[in-house]
């Protein structure tokens, strides 16, 4: 999937002038982002020859810029680009807010979607908005670029779970309460945390549980405190894990927080490596311990615990 940064598209969109775009800004890229780029692919699919199909979104979101508390993450951006991968896009456009946000709706769809990237054909959500303020909506939208020039798009409704349209911020409050089987049902997907192993005080070796040490990205959302179930793929072999996500108060590590994996079965040297880790059921909070023998104790009693999520 090629990446374009849109400071460079007459260098960068020549391949994919005369495309098909999903607008949004797909943190998790949650059912509800799925739809839309299904609904993409429905549309595009009259088109001959087959139009070439992406995503146009943010570098980083308007919040980072326009809040002082912007919330966090479901993904990183890298993360996010892997899953618009996955879902079978050819290629995504990033853009920084700041070079845009004083941008008209008229001038969003003049400069850049007509302009830039010659698009076709856009599906967004009902909630979609864009241009300075976030003025424009998907009414507007359907009047700029289907009424006034003919192109075509399709707006998808809200995608529903008990009864509730599926947002990223619904998601973040089940996860901040550790509710991450519900999350996956809404992600379609278990809720992951990716990155380097880090090297940490060797702690796990001497309880016969080493554990895969990652840090939580500045940006990323950090679940509820806690013993999690999870699954690591290593190579092309799947584990179950178990996973901690905390402080460590049992060693008093202040207040870095850290996502610790023990993989069940696996014997081989993570450092250093990347990896990913998919959270599927919450075990119970993280706890201070007197002693670290009675961790260690606790550790065999998780492990039998997670045996239910796997």
């Amino acid at each position: 999937m090629k990446i374009i940064n849109l400071k460079h598209p007459e260098k960068e969109m020549s391949l994919f002038r005369g495309c098909g775009l999903c607008l949004g800004h797909f943190d998790g890229l949650h059912i509800g982002h799925r739809a839309l780029i299904e609904e993409l692919k429905r549309i595009s699919g009259g088109f001959r020859p087959p139009l070439p199909l992406g995503a146009l979104c943010f570098s980083k979101p308007p919040a980072f810029y326009l809040s002082r508390n912007p919330a966090p993450q479901l993904t990183t951006l890298k993360e996010k680009l892997m899953l618009l991968r996955q879902a079978g896009l050819s290629f995504v456009i990033l853009y920084d807010f700041p070079e845009i946000m004083s941008y008209s709706p008229e001038e969003f769809v003049k400069h850049i979607l007509i302009k830039d990237c010659a698009c076709q054909t856009v599906t967004c959500g009902f909630n979609y908005t864009f241009g300075a303020g976030g003025a424009g909506t998907p009414t507007m939208l359907a009047d700029l670029f289907e009424k006034k020039i003919g192109r075509k798009i399709s707006v998808v409704g809200p995608v529903l779970h008990a009864g509730r349209p599926v947002s990223s911020t619904g998601i973040r409050k089940l996860l901040e309460q550790g509710r991450v089987k519900e999350a996956t049902l809404l992600l379609g997907r278990p809720y992951f945390i990716t990155g380097t192993v880090q090297s940490g005080r060797h702690v796990g070796h001497t309880m016969d549980a080493p554990t895969a040490n990652l840090l939580f990205p500045p940006e990323k959302l950090i679940p509820k405190h806690g013993v999690y179930a999870s699954r690591v793929k290593i190579g092309r072999k799947t584990y179950n894990a178990l996973t901690n996500i905390g402080v460590r108060p049992t060693f008093d590590d202040g207040d870095t927080v850290t996502c610790e994996t023990f993989v069940l079965n696996y014997h081989g040297d993570l450092y250093g490596r990347p990896l990913q880790v998919d959270l599927l059921g919450y075990i119970r909070p993280e706890k201070r311990f007197s002693d670290p023998s009675l961790l260690e104790y606790q550790i065999k009693d998780d492990i039998e615990s997670a045996d239910a999520f796997f």
